[in-house]
């Protein structure tokens, strides 16, 4: 009997999902490649340690390197819990997590797939965690990118429905709800997961949805605070984070040890990561401290474009895996930290935002995919000759944010093209501009009327009742979601 090319696919698929999946949990296990391994995973240490000390007993830790929501908490406390359960050492334990992780997201994008015929996305996943290499298991990230991504495969394209103008469209199906919690669980364990809500449409759907988000995030606190002390501590911790030097505003630091300034600008360990630290108080220091709140209102000035765009733009399904994924770009290059694992969640996102086949970050995923060996080749291969400003891994870095740039540069240019009408200033907007420089123009020309007038004399014209002067551009009408 011959094999359906649909079946055939999903084989092939999962075939090389599991040889690639193979090695690399064997090279985060330790059992293959050891070294690099252990470079890899450095942080499951870390979480044994804080497994160990403090979440097992119910505290949360007093570490200026904890920076993340508490329902991160019971994730890690599992693999502990398993080896005084059942002997199982915890790196083996917190590895197998990931992995079940990683099928499960892979699940997902091949299911999904099967039912919209477009098998981009499931590839781009599969292939790209080898790229990033171990750390996809080395590090946590990938349980919210689970979150996200079962929670975009249950929205999947929506309902038809007939629109208040009479027209039809797509709203938010009834899963809506389950969506809502996995997305506020994701944001629980890391606060990205919750940039989905500029997926969401403006209607009333979309509001339930977000208000579910937002209830399951307080809520996930809120209980994680009757079991664990210190669940907020994470907001001081995470505020206090200086540049580092994998940042788009730290690398011109690193730059800068090329031209021999060792002596004024060091790096060091702070709140977790190697930040940009300047000795003493001279011009230098102020210069860290400008690019610190150049930092803060890049950020702030990104979120203010995506809420703009929020409010004026045309829904449809693929938004909602295109504005998470624009989002979460905007999130990180502002981002005064970039860390290896954030790239998990971009391809996390991006894998799903190919499985629609009106998407519109088609650019900005293939620019993210470029970045990945990138990324895999600074850490851990690199990452020592980065502390010291050595020349080809600077320049990779170097090469690897302007990449993100301009992954974020396309992609909310893409997705602003295809779902907003009109130019960019709203009609109002430019309509109060023009009547302000008409009034200036006439302003000006007032008194060489009055000269004129002095000297002519000019009849009055007759006007008519039906000659009132209307601007179209003052009209503005709410774009309807679709």
């Amino acid at each position: 009997m011959k094999m359906s090319l649909t079946k055939r696919r999903v084989i092939t698929a999962l075939a090389v999902w599991f040889v690639t999946r193979a090695v690399l949990y064997l090279v985060a296990t330790e059992h293959f490649m050891g070294k690099y391994g252990k470079e890899s995973v450095g942080d499951v240490s870390i979480y044994l340690k804080w497994a160990q000390d403090s979440l097992y007993y119910g505290h949360i830790p007093h570490d200026t390197e904890w920076q993340y929501p508490p329902l991160l908490a019971p994730i890690l406390v599992f693999p502990e819990w398993l080896s005084h359960t059942i002997g199982i050492h915890y790196l083996t334990g917190f590895t197998a997590m990931t992995f079940l992780a990683d099928c499960v997201i892979t699940a997902m994008l091949v299911w999904t797939a099967t039912r919209r015929d477009t098998w981009s996305g499931p590839w781009y996943w599969i292939l790209g965690v080898p790229l990033l290499g171990p750390i996809v298991y080395g590090r946590y990230d990938v349980f919210p990118a689970l979150c996200v991504v079962v929670a975009l495969a249950l929205l999947g394209k929506g309902l038809p429905v007939v629109l208040a103008d009479g027209s039809k469209g797509r709203q938010l199906n009834q899963r809506r709800w389950v969506a809502g919690i996995l997305i506020g669980f994701g944001a629980a364990i890391k606060i990205w997961p919750g940039l989905a809500v500029f997926g969401m449409p403006r209607a009333k759907r979309g509001w339930q949805a977000i208000a579910t988000i937002i209830a399951s995030v307080v809520g996930s606190i809120a209980v994680m605070s009757i079991f664990f002390s210190g669940t907020l501590s994470f907001i001081g911790n995470q505020g206090n984070r200086g540049i580092e030097i994998e940042s788009i505003w730290g690398i011109p630091f690193v730059l800068g040890k090329r031209l021999h300034l060792d002596h004024v600008v060091t790096t060091k360990v702070v709140y977790g990561s190697y930040q940009v630290v300047a000795d003493g108080h001279g011009l230098i220091y102020y210069i860290v401290s400008l690019m610190y709140y150049v930092a803060l209102a890049s950020m702030v000035c990104g979120f203010g474009l995506m809420v703009y765009w929020w409010w004026r733009k045309n829904w449809r399904p693929a938004v909602m895996a295109d504005a998470t994924f624009v989002a979460t770009l905007v999130m990180i290059v502002t981002s005064r930290v970039i860390s290896p694992q954030y790239l998990i969640w971009l391809l996390a996102v991006a894998g799903f935002c190919l499985l629609y086949k009106d998407t519109t970050q088609r650019r900005s995923s293939l620019l993210v995919l470029i970045c990945l060996p990138l990324t895999q080749y600074e850490f851990p291969f690199a990452f020592q000759d980065l502390l010291h400003a050595h020349l080809v891994v600077t320049l990779v870095v170097c090469l690897r944010d302007l990449l993100l740039v301009l992954a974020t540069y396309f992609g909310f240019h893409d997705l602003w093209v295809s779902t907003v009408d009109g130019p960019f200033l709203p009609p109002r907007l430019r309509a109060l501009i023009s009547r302000g420089g008409s009034s200036a123009d006439k302003s000006a020309t007032e008194p060489a009327a009055a000269s004129a007038a002095a000297s002519v004399v000019v009849p009055e014209p007759t006007r008519h009742a039906d000659s009132v002067d209307v601007e179209a551009d003052e009209v503005e009408s709410e774009p309807a979601s679709k």
